[in-house]
């Protein structure tokens, strides 16, 4: 009887120290907080505060997760900023990750939204015009669990320029216009929102944005 609670409270406490570091590696990412005075809303807004998780299958976090570890990496990174990073490789992205000198693209959707489905389609099928434009593809943390049979259906393996990841800033709260998704945000080079659609877009709508 003894063993056994000894064993449950080695769980227990394994279980709460994986908690607290899980909590611990969130806020320390989200801390940049968005400017209250600014409707990021309005057309001409500056873009606020972006903080991305990235989508990883399994085996990918473990790798990243270890490579994070490692502070000397860290300073190699900040040491040789003029050394391109593939965004892929990290676990998070921010405002900066995203700054190429041309129009952004912000997909917010559901992955369980057949809109959202048939959205990403068409973007699949037009990559590429997306010479210089990033896309980002952008979910609620509740939505999660369900990345993973969304980047399947999707074969999002075979379109590797899409980030997909989950909100960890607010992003979508500053943004979002409770229309009806999935809703792309276009900002300028300068991170200004340049047009707001809500629900399906066409090919050619979106066409004298992409760069």
């Amino acid at each position: 009887m003894l063993r056994k609670l000894f064993i449950l409270l080695c769980l227990v406490c394994t279980v709460k120290a994986g908690a607290q570091q899980t909590y611990s590696t969130r806020s320390k990412i989200t801390e940049k907080k968005a400017d209250p005075q600014i409707d990021y809303k309005l057309t001409g807004a500056a873009m606020p505060p972006l903080r991305l998780f990235l989508y990883h299958d399994s085996a990918e976090k473990r790798m990243l997760n270890d490579q994070a570890s490692h502070d000397d990496r860290k300073e190699s990174r900040r040491k040789h900023k003029d050394v391109p990073t593939d965004i892929r490789s990290k676990l998070f992205i921010t405002n900066e990750d995203v700054d190429n000198g041309a129009n952004l693209f912000v997909m917010i959707f559901n992955p369980t939204c057949s809109h959202c489905e048939d959205e990403t389609v068409l973007l699949e099928k037009n990559m590429s015009l997306f010479t210089k434009s990033k896309l980002i593809l952008m979910a609620t943390p509740v939505m999660e669990p369900y990345l993973p049979d969304f980047v399947k259906l999707m074969k999002l393996s075979d379109y590797p320029s899409i980030i997909l990841g989950v909100d960890s800033s607010g992003f979508m709260n500053n943004v979002f216009m409770y229309q009806a998704l999935p809703q792309i945000n276009i900002y300028n080079r300068e991170r200004k929102l340049l047009k707001t659609y809500s629900g399906e877009v066409s090919i050619d709508t979106l066409k004298q944005y992409i760069e």
